[in-house]
């Protein structure tokens, strides 16, 4: 071995032959490990719209019309993820955050078709308590 071609090992200090990966006392890596690489794919560009909206549509599910507005947003921002997807896989990632946003968005609409009755009960309770003269 020429003394030209040794390395100090950071973490022992022995020298090591340069072309070494490994130090042979120490067993440390000489060289830091090489990144594996990435793919490069760009996050679908509706995937945080339609999470968002997703659980904004459960926020103002109790609103009803909100509820159902937000829902509907997030569901179409959702797709529009998907088709881009569908258009370009080599570009676009996300799926787990459309899916997300999907998900949350039916949960924002069926949460607002539940509270209809639930309104329509208060209102009624409501007209009756006024009639009797409670309020």
């Amino acid at each position: 071995m020429n003394e030209d071609t040794k390395i100090k090992c950071p973490y022992c200090g022995a020298w090591v032959d340069e072309t070494e990966e490994v130090c042979p006392q120490c067993f440390a890596p000489l060289r830091p490990a090489k990144p594996a690489k990435q793919q490069g794919k760009l996050l679908a560009p509706t995937a945080i719209a339609s999470m968002v909206l997703g659980i904004l549509s459960i926020n103002f599910s109790s609103l009803i019309i909100p509820g159902f507005i937000l829902s509907a947003i997030g569901k179409r921002k959702a797709n529009e993820g998907y088709d881009a997807i569908a258009a370009n896989p080599d570009t676009y990632t996300g799926e787990g955050m459309l899916n997300a946003g999907r998900i949350t968005s039916k949960v924002g609409l069926i949460l607002s078709i539940v509270m209809i009755p639930l309104w329509i009960f208060y209102i009624v309770i409501y007209a009756i308590a006024l009639s009797e003269g409670f309020y």
